[in-house]
Order: C-alpha cells, then structure tokens, then sequence
C-alpha cells in the first residue's frame, strides 16, 4: 500500500474515530461536570447539557484537528498565509457552529447544540481542504524540483507527462505540441529547436 492510499484511508477513518471520542466525551462530561458544577446553586438542566456538548465537540475537534495535521503535514507547503487562513477557518467554524445551534435550538432545545458542536470540526475540515490544497505554481515548482524532466501544464501545472494527446486532463486546456513545449519553464530555446 502506497503513502498516500494509506494517508487517504486515514483521513476517512478520522470521522468515526471522531464521533465515538465525542460520544466517549458526552458520557463522561456527566461525571467530569458534577465536580465542577453544583448543579443545586446555579446550574440549570439546560446549562449542563450545553456545557456537555461545548465541552464534548471541543474535545472531538481537538482530536481531529491533531489528527488531520498529523496527517498531511509533510503535504502541505506551510506559508503566513496558509497558517493564518487554518486559524480564520477555526474561527469561522465555530461562529458557524454557533449559528447552527441557535438556530436550531429554536425548533428542538439540545439537539441544535448537538448539531452546532458536530458542525464546527467538520466545517474546519473542509475549510482546510482549500485553504491546504497545492497551488498551481506550488505544483509546477514541485514537479520542477524533483529532477525528472516533466512537461505540465502552463495553465494549473498539471503533470502531463505520459500523455498521448496534447489536452490537460486537470482543467482540459488544449494545445498544440509547439505551444506546450514552448510554455514549460525548465525548457531552454536550444532543448526545443533539436
């Protein structure tokens, strides 16, 4: 099994793995809860069972961000960019969390905070999926870099080599032989003229 087939079964199992973690936290948030709080002084019902889901999504989030770093860390070009767009992402998954729950707690009081937890994490997974993605000029400087002499693709950087027509299969820009082997970067004008 490949690296990455292992890293794409990984990234599927982390959201059952997730869940039951969070389940896990619900159940015992009881009894971590009840030294924390007196229920009797100023806690209601309500207050508990939200405490119960914040605390449970925080720790399901947690374990999942650690998880998915882990896993693609080595993948991902780390710039100031990328990592100030993973942390708006936490922050715009949680307004989003929160929003879910509001809005739903109006129809069915606990289950929109059920619904809100759950959806923050799965958001910020999503988010990192576009925010981590390679560029196209991270790609063409990767496929560059590597030492092999690859013809990609001058409009997403798309590694064509091996290809029998001259059409990206990426983004299904068409050229001609001459134009695609004038377009690559690493081509000297004597390299194309013999």
């Amino acid at each position: 099994m490949s690296q990455l087939i292992a890293r794409i079964l990984l990234a599927i199992f982390v959201i059952p793995i997730a869940s039951l973690i969070y389940m896990v936290a619900f159940i015992q948030s009881e009894r971590w809860l009840y030294r924390w709080i007196n229920y009797q002084t100023y806690a209601t019902y309500r207050d508990i069972a939200r405490m119960r889901f914040g605390f449970s999504g925080l720790i399901a989030w947690a374990f999942l961000a650690i998880w998915w770093f882990l896993l693609w860390r080595k993948s991902v070009r780390w710039n100031g960019t990328r990592i100030g767009l993973t942390a708006g992402a936490v922050v715009l998954a949680a307004i989003a969390g929160i929003i879910v729950a509001a809005i739903l707690n109006q129809s069915e009081r606990g289950f929109g905070d059920f619904i809100g937890s759950a959806t923050a994490p799965l958001l910020w997974i999503v988010a990192t999926i576009f925010v981590w993605r390679e560029t196209a000029a991270e790609r063409a400087a990767r496929v560059n870099n590597s030492g092999q002499d690859a013809i990609v693709c001058p409009t997403c950087g798309y590694n064509l080599t091996g290809l029998t027509e001259p059409r990206c299969p990426e983004c299904g820009t068409q050229f001609t032989l001459d134009q695609l082997l004038a377009s690559q970067p690493s081509r000297t004008r004597a390299d194309l003229e013999t």
